[in-house]
This record gives C-alpha cells, structure tokens and sequence, in this order.
C-alpha cells in the first residue's frame, strides 16, 4: 500500500510510536537484511524513510507483523 508522504508524519509517527518498517518485523532476517518470506524490501527498509531527501510516498508492507 502506498501513501504520499507529508511534514506531519515524523511527528505523528513519533507521537503514536508508529513501526512500519522491515527492521520492526518478525519476518525480517538481521543477518542479511532480507524478508524471511522473500519479498523485495528495498522500498520498507527504514533508511528510506531517514534520509534528509524524503521519499514521495510511503510504502507498507502487505505481509508486516510487529516483532
């Protein structure tokens, strides 16, 4: 699912401790970086969401389960 990214997020997602991505889920393998179940996770990875230059839009996960 794809969301268009706006100033508000950081803050609402700090204020409401919001996890979206690959390194909050139980189905992301540390050691490698990869999705256990083989999805491509480039566009959930949370240096996407860190860098000075925002993305356009926010990508979720189909397949996140809170770890």
């Amino acid at each position: 699912m794809e969301v268009r990214f706006h100033s508000g997020f950081d803050a609402q997602k700090e204020a409401f401790s919001f996890r979206f991505t690959c390194e909050d889920c139980a189905h992301f393998d540390e050691r490698d970086g990869s999705c256990l179940h083989g999805f491509p996770n480039g566009l959930h990875r949370l240096a996407r969401y860190t860098r000075a230059q925002r993305p356009e839009v926010i990508v979720f996960c189909k397949d996140f389960d809170l770890a």
